[in-house]
């Protein structure tokens, strides 16, 4: 027993000096920082609450609805008769979102294309907007009349 936890104590005391010499020991040379920074994008930097530009508003919402439209009809089966009602929930999505677009999300959805948090948020409630007066589909019909819930 004295033996097993005299061994233990041993590999754990010479565990970290093996973990130094191999830190330590790297083949490759260290390159220079200040040619690393000079390849960097530099960004212009944009107030948080200014609201984007009327250009930078219809980019964004030709590219979004663009880019919805693609989305949607990956997992359509009937595309020619899908594409037209896409377009129309995609354009009314993109149009509510352009209403108060905030540069910041604009450069990066459009430039980056990255979807930001607060675009999400406002993807949902145009998309709620957009969608909420739609007539549902119907159920399917199966062996006479429908049933109309009442009780006789």
């Amino acid at each position: 027993m004295k033996n097993i936890s005299l061994k233990r104590g041993l590999a754990l005391a010479l565990l970290p000096a093996l973990l130094q010499l191999a830190a330590c020991s790297d083949d490759k040379a260290e390159a220079p920082k200040t040619a690393a920074a000079g390849n960097l994008k530099k960004s212009v930097h944009r107030d948080d609450t200014g609201e984007a530009s009327g250009s930078e508003k219809r980019l964004f919402e030709k590219e979004f609805s663009a880019k919805c439209v693609e989305r949607e009809l990956k997992n359509s089966t009937n595309k020619d008769v899908d594409e037209p009602r896409f377009k129309e929930t995609c354009d009314c999505i993109a149009e509510h979102i352009k209403e108060d677009l905030s540069e910041i999300d604009a450069e990066k959805y459009i430039e980056d294309h990255e979807d930001t948090q607060t675009l999400s948020i406002k993807f949902d409630a145009a998309a709620y907007f957009c969608l909420q007066n739609k007539p549902q589909p119907k159920g399917p019909h199966l062996f006479g009349k429908p049933s109309t819930n009442t009780v006789n």
